[in-house]
Order: structure tokens, then sequence, then C-alpha cells
């Protein structure tokens, strides 16, 4: 019982989930993301900061990150943009994504190979970015938010 229990945890330990997790290093450089297309062809546009946000349609709590989002975006002082990356079929999430978008939010999709470059676990989860590809914060995208953001800049 005892090994078995011990193959078990190292196995769990051992996971390919776990090893690409460790994809992003903080004030390192991220992987290239490399987006299919664009929902409406809308491209990123340049700005200081990118926050990249990986996507579920299947989550509400995405949506919610979204909301959140939209309204650091909408800021008229904001420096940042978001590129939101789903896996999910374009004619499936685009009606659900566009009320978000913006000039400041794109999104891709079809992304299989943005979750597996950045090790991507669970959703809604986010890197933020600065101009030079490095990563600046990552984490839970709901505990993403302005303080964090000014702080991360300095």
């Amino acid at each position: 019982m005892k090994k078995a229990l011990l193959i078990l945890l190292a196995a769990w330990f051992l996971t390919p989930s776990d090893a690409e997790a460790q994809n992003i290093i903080l004030g390192e450089k991220v992987p290239e993301l490399k987006a299919p297309g664009w929902i409406d062809n809308r491209h990123p546009q340049p700005a200081p900061v990118t926050y990249v946000e990986f996507f579920h349609s299947s989550n509400p709590a995405c949506i919610i990150s979204l909301k959140r989002l939209k309204k650091l975006t909408d800021s008229p002082n904001s420096r940042l943009r978001v590129i939101v990356v789903t896996r999910e079929d374009t004619a499936r999430i685009a009606p659900l994504l566009r009320p978000y978008l913006s000039q400041r939010i794109s999104a891709t999709f079809h992304a299989d190979r943005g979750f597996a470059a950045f090790g991507v676990t669970y959703v809604p989860f986010g890197v933020l970015i600065d101009a030079r590809h490095r990563a600046l914060w990552m984490g839970n995208s709901l505990q993403f938010n302005e303080q964090i953001i000014e702080q991360s800049i300095r």
C-alpha cells in the first residue's frame, strides 16, 4: 500500500502540467505568443504593458475577469492592452467576446499552442508583460488590478 501511494505521489509531482507551469519566470522573457488569427481581424495596438488573458467560456470567472479588464483599459490614463487567448472555435466564441473587444482589447482563437507555451493549467490566468516581453506579474486574473499594474511598471 505504501509503495503504491509513493508511486502515485511521484507521478503527480512529475506530471507534464507541473513542468509546463515553469515556463514563465518573473523578470524573464515570455514565450512568443503565436496567434493563428484575431477575432474581427482586430490586431493588438501598441502599449507600454500587455496583459495576456487566458480564457475559456466554460468558466464564469473568465467573464468576470473580462469585465474587470475592460474597466481597466477604458480608463483614459490606461497604458494597458489586453490580449485574450482562447482555444475555442471562432464561430462559437466571437459573439461572447465581441462586447469586450476595443482598441485596447483583442482576442485570438484556436490558440492551443499559446496555452502550452505559457504552461497554462487553469483559467482565468494572465501574465503582465512589458515592452521587452518580460513577465512582470502572473496569476489568477481575478486578483489583477490597477495597483499591480502600477507596482509592476515602476
